[in-house]
């Protein structure tokens, strides 16, 4: 079998710290098991540290490597995963955090089911991040296999390799995380195939997440309210005749 022609993107914001051995780590793994492939990396232009610059010395460096700018009124992940299905130009697009909490030599394993299956979802082994966080990451996942009967076991893992043709026929609508329950959501409703993958999961060493607060880790209220309006959208949008 020849080898895939795979797009990876990773949304990234200050990530200064992590975004250099990420970029390492996936042009080592395409090198290896990818025909053509590109590498794309969508910064928010809110982004405070030098993350943009390192990632433009970089690609000057590797053509193979493209910035994509995520305009300060589009706020959110969601916005930049959209960003990455929209500029991915070959028909495997895997996508991941900037943060270096996943190894991405497993994506190996996926490497035997491109082709088989229309969506390739990683759940984390040993999740390795604050209590009060996974607390809230299962809160969240009981109540988006209630409302949307995605059968999942870890729906806000971003560890996925999608087929462009899911894309094709599916409309994202969801600018926040919640984007990555409705990948499943709405794939799942198309009929396509979805595979489940344990990976393993690590650490976060450098930066901060974005959408918690101070106070034991628990999501900003911002965020909270943000994340309970796109489940209303979506599940208006999932449900509308």
């Amino acid at each position: 079998m020849p080898k895939p022609n795979i797009t990876m993107f990773f949304p990234a914001y200050n990530e200064e710290r992590n975004i250099t051995k990420l970029l390492n780590s996936a042009t080592n793994i395409l090198d290896r098991v990818a025909g053509n492939y590109e590498i794309l990396v969508i910064v928010y232009e809110g982004s405070t540290d030098s993350t943009i610059s390192i990632v433009r010395k970089i690609a000057k460096k590797n053509r193979k490597i493209r910035l994509l700018m995520q305009p300060k009124d589009k706020k959110g992940v969601g916005y930049a995963k959209m960003m990455g299905f929209k500029n991915a130009k070959y028909p495997y697009i895997f996508y991941a955090d900037s943060d270096n909490q996943f190894d991405l030599n497993e994506f190996r394993k996926f490497l035997p089911y491109i082709g088989k299956y229309d969506v390739i979802a990683g759940y984390r082994i040993d999740r390795q991040d604050p209590k009060t966080r996974i607390l809230t990451s299962k809160i969240y996942n009981a109540l988006m296999r209630f409302l949307f009967k995605a059968e999942e076991r870890d729906l806000d893992c971003a560890f996925r390799l999608v087929s462009k043709r899911v894309i094709n026929e599916i409309k994202l609508v969801c600018l926040t995380g919640v984007a990555t329950t409705e990948l499943l959501a709405k794939a799942r409703k198309k009929g396509f195939k979805i595979k489940e993958i344990g990976v393993h999961h690590y650490p976060r060493k450098f930066g901060q997440p974005v959408f918690e607060g101070r106070f034991l880790n628990f999501p900003r209220p911002k965020v909270v309210k943000d994340i309970l309006k796109e489940i209303v959208l979506l599940y208006r949008n999932i449900n509308k005749k």
